[in-house]
């Protein structure tokens, strides 16, 4: 893989906010292209915000398709800065419901590369969303990236299959809540490690209703290291501390009872790894990073 600067977009948006939260969106990705950034990453549904409680059925009116204002106005942007843009949104797909938590790869030449769905619903995301059980992987001008998306990071399997199927650098946007902050670097810098691959992160920081999206996007190295964070005392300065764990634990009690995140392996992700491990030894081969 060649050297690449990448820049990650650690948003504060406003809750349904569309149009505040993409020209938002577009200054930060401007400065993060003005500093050298190449590839850039948005958090997850950036341009909407994220708190399905208080949406519900508003997010199918909000949700768009790839020829939308969102992904337009992006792909203009990726093809006058000469930047890759990674823009996560609520996806039309069907005439009809339901969504997809997706991730959009736009290329620097302004042209939608390709698509990644996020395949680990959390909660109530499975009343809006859909699953494909595909793991893509894409070829860029700096190396091969994948995609994971927020919850995608409570299992190994989405970072092995992307680092199976060739991928150096996966980017994982994400809405990652304050209450599984201790988790949050564990799991990250695991996955880096075990799968030798750098794991890029753009999580939310901004409190959307009664959910605090705590930040501290990250970078983890192939051995796992922190090669760098955003590392602001939150914990400490928001409104849902660790000392109100019990508070706020309480408020987002609708996400927590359907977390079906830790105990199972879905079986289309199973059958994705048993075809990968059936390709061969050639599948195996890995490319070091220069």
């Amino acid at each position: 893989m060649r050297q690449v600067t990448i820049g990650l977009i650690q948003l504060e948006t406003k809750l349904g906010d569309k149009e505040y939260n993409l020209a938002l969106a577009q200054e930060k990705v401007r400065e993060a292209a003005a500093q050298g950034a190449k590839i850039i990453c948005l958090p997850e549904l950036f341009v909407t915000g994220y708190n399905l409680g208080v949406f519900g059925d508003k997010l199918y009116d909000m949700a768009e398709g790839l020829s939308g204002p969102t992904i337009t106005a992006l792909r203009a942007q990726a093809k006058e800065l000469g930047v890759y843009i990674i823009a996560p949104i609520a996806l039309q797909v069907y005439t009809t419901r339901p969504l997809n938590n997706a991730a959009v790869l736009i290329n620097d030449e302004g042209e939608v590369q390709g698509v990644y769905s996020k395949n680990h619903l959390f909660g109530g995301e499975c009343d809006y969303f859909t699953r494909t059980g595909e793991y893509p992987v894409f070829e860029t001008k700096y190396g091969r990236i994948g995609m994971m998306i927020c919850a995608d990071n409570n299992h190994p399997e989405p970072a092995r299959i992307l680092a199976l199927k060739g991928a150096e650098v996966v980017f994982m946007p994400a809405a990652w809540r304050v209450q599984e902050a201790d988790i949050w670097p564990l799991l990250i810098r695991c996955h880096a490690l075990e799968n030798n691959v750098f794991l890029a992160v753009a999580n939310m920081y901004c409190k959307m209703d009664d959910l605090f999206l705590f930040g501290h996007s990250m970078v983890a190295g192939p051995r796992g290291e922190v090669l760098e964070e955003l590392t602001q005392d939150m914990l400490e300065q928001n409104p849902y501390g660790r000392e109100n764990y019990t508070e706020a634990q309480a408020l987002n009690d609708i996400y927590t009872k359907g977390l079906r995140i830790f105990s199972t392996v879905q079986p289309d992700v199973q059958s994705t790894m048993e075809e990968v491990f059936n390709r061969g030894d050639d599948y195996w081969v890995r490319h070091p990073i220069e």
